[in-house]
């Protein structure tokens, strides 16, 4: 069950990034339209959300992973021990009929962190490769390494404290006109304070740099810069000299 949440959680994250990213979109018709500076900080800010709260922050936790106070079909921090290894490799294939196949191979390791002995948090350690075909996409390989410490600061208000660094790279190629999109990613997170208690979860401060860069159809893109969250589902986006106040959802 696991398996098949962040396998479908990958390909709506990635579907959805390379389009907007490369400064273009495409609708169901596989036209193109130029994306506003508003659309491109919105999908920025929230690609990040999405990706990181689906792996550490997740309402759909089937796998056991220590959360900080509430949880779903898994453990609390408290419940643990100091330096307990929590390692989860998963290897599955999704299909349907011929035209959709999804293979999603990688691991999770979680090491539960202490302060005078008194499991606070945990750093979590995580990297899959994702490939396949659907109706939309000839092929594609999607490969994401993440590292995250994340100490519980309040945890009668279940509130996290999370730095670490993203890394990805999406490589696509569409099957109605064959173009090619190429995206790498670099995220660097620092002190992000997540609510874990708010419905949908809610990134209260911190920041993120990012550097997001590639091709698409032969055109080269490039965006750098900074989220800055404010809480409210709500975060400021520079990229490129620009700045934009956007919302999460």
């Amino acid at each position: 069950m696991y398996m098949k949440f962040k396998t479908l959680a990958a390909i709506a994250f990635s579907a959805v990034t390379i389009f907007l990213y490369s400064s273009c979109t495409k609708d169901s018709t596989v036209t193109t339209k130029t994306s506003t500076d508003e659309e491109i900080a919105t999908q920025i800010a929230t690609n990040l959300y999405k990706s990181f709260t689906a792996t550490i922050a997740s309402d759909n936790n089937f796998s056991g992973v220590p959360a900080g106070n509430s949880v779903v079909n898994g453990k609390k921090v408290n419940e643990l021990t100091c330096g307990q290894l929590i390692d989860q490799p998963f290897d599955n294939t999704y299909t349907q009929g011929d035209t959709i196949k999804d293979v999603m191979k990688g691991s999770n390791k979680f090491v539960v962190s202490c302060d005078n002995n008194l499991p606070n948090g945990y750093t979590y350690t995580g990297e899959y490769t994702n490939t396949g075909f659907s109706p939309w996409l000839s092929s594609y390989k999607n490969t994401v390494k993440e590292h995250y410490a994340l100490k519980i600061t309040n945890p009668g208000l279940n509130i996290m404290t999370v730095n670490g660094t993203q890394i990805s790279t999406y490589d696509y190629t569409t099957r109605k006109d064959g173009e090619r999109m190429v995206q790498n990613n670099t995220y660097n997170l620092k002190g992000l304070t997540i609510n874990g208690s708010s419905r949908p979860k809610d990134i209260t401060g911190g920041t993120a740099d990012y550097v997001s860069k590639g091709s698409n159809a032969g055109r080269a893109f490039n965006f750098t810069g900074t989220i800055t969250y404010l809480g409210n589902h709500r975060a400021t986006v520079t990229f490129n000299g620009k700045s934009r106040d956007i919302e999460i959802y």
